[in-house]
């Protein structure tokens, strides 16, 4: 079965999810972060149980990294040589493994000063494989090399212009520009490598998923969704594509927006896994009575969607969007075609 969203010219089709709820081992637990390797290895950061699982898309499990490392794991991502760099937000620190899940280094001073981490969260590499660090407590984006070294820094906190009020997630375009998900202005700011902005992506003024403005939790079918794409409530995740297409993870909204380069919004997409991952589906046949459970369940459409997810990559040599539905505890996956024709209607 295949899902597609269609959107100005291109389409996302829905192919696979990997995931189960596990606290350890084959699964995940709470996922909010991912990374992908050279070889095509997904490194998945588990908030709860905190951990990176290392693993494959094509459903392979392969190893545990940094258990016992963490309180508080908020993303993760690899340089060049595909070592892993992750960020947890109680510590205020940077721990560092290399791609076998050995611990190479810790970093991080505790501060609201240049070159200081108060609640880091998100994660990107630049084109000089220098790392650019989302601030949150104290609205902040700053770059230093690899080892540590603070190199510059932009953002104040607030909400106008350029202002940032508790960021969370953060991407780097092909042409340097930064995207950062800045949560509680609703919104994503774009700005240049020295930090002047550039763009804002949604409109800033927060709306509620169903119907009346409620939360999102009370929706059953995709049926009773009727707020504007462009009102976003509390993006945590954001990544650019090879073609200047965006994606904001509209957490409290629970989907993904799809923005142009000008900031207008092409596409949503609210979680398609209508199948189980092969690592569930395994522990469903061992399992009769759960088996049972699912078939007893009244809206199995509410079982695709999306679930406070919380940060998504694109990745570009496969052309595929990874989205990490949290909750849900699976990375739901789409395939760009960017040549995408609508057929015609007399076919």
């Amino acid at each position: 079965m295949s899902l597609v969203t269609v959107g100005s010219g291109r389409c996302w089709q829905y192919s696979h999810n990997v995931g189960m709820r596990q606290t350890i081992g084959q699964g995940f637990s709470q996922p909010i972060g991912a990374a992908v390797g050279k070889d095509g290895a997904v490194y998945v950061a588990s908030r709860g149980n905190p951990r990176i699982t290392k693993a494959t898309l094509d459903h392979e499990f392969i190893m545990e990294i940094g258990r016992g490392e963490f309180t508080y794991l908020t993303a993760v991502a690899l340089d060049e040589d595909d070592n892993v760099y992750t960020s947890d937000e109680w510590l205020h620190r940077i721990i560092i493994f290399d791609r076998d899940g050995n611990l190479i280094k810790t970093w991080g001073e505790t501060g609201e000063g240049e070159g200081q981490l108060h609640g880091p969260s998100g994660l990107a590499f630049d084109a000089d494989d220098n790392i650019v660090i989302v601030n949150s407590l104290s609205s902040r984006i700053q770059t230093f090399t690899k080892d540590g070294k603070y190199l510059s820094g932009f953002g104040v906190k607030g909400n106008g212009e350029g202002e940032l009020d508790m960021p969370w997630g953060i991407a780097i375009d092909n042409q340097g520009d930064i995207y950062v998900a800045d949560w509680n202005n609703h919104r994503v700011q774009k700005y240049s490598p020295n930090g002047t902005h550039l763009r804002s992506f949604g409109s800033g003024e927060p709306a509620g998923v169903a119907l009346d403005g409620s939360t999102p939790y009370i929706h059953a079918t995709v049926g009773n969704i009727g707020v504007s794409p462009n009102s976003l409530n509390h993006p945590t995740g954001v990544a650019v594509d090879g073609d200047g297409d965006v994606y904001v993870v509209d957490w409290m909204n629970e989907r993904v927006v799809i923005f142009n380069s000008d900031a207008y919004p092409v596409a949503c997409l609210r979680g398609d896994a209508h199948d189980l991952s092969k690592w569930a589906q395994a522990t469903v046949d061992a399992n009769p009575d759960m088996a049972m459970a699912r078939r007893r369940v009244k809206n199995p459409e509410i079982q695709n969607y999306f679930r406070m997810p919380v940060a998504c990559l694109f990745d570009q040599s496969t052309n595929r969007l990874i989205v990490c539905d949290t909750q849900m505890c699976r990375l739901q996956i789409y395939v760009k075609d960017k040549n995408y024709l609508e057929p015609q209607l007399n076919l």
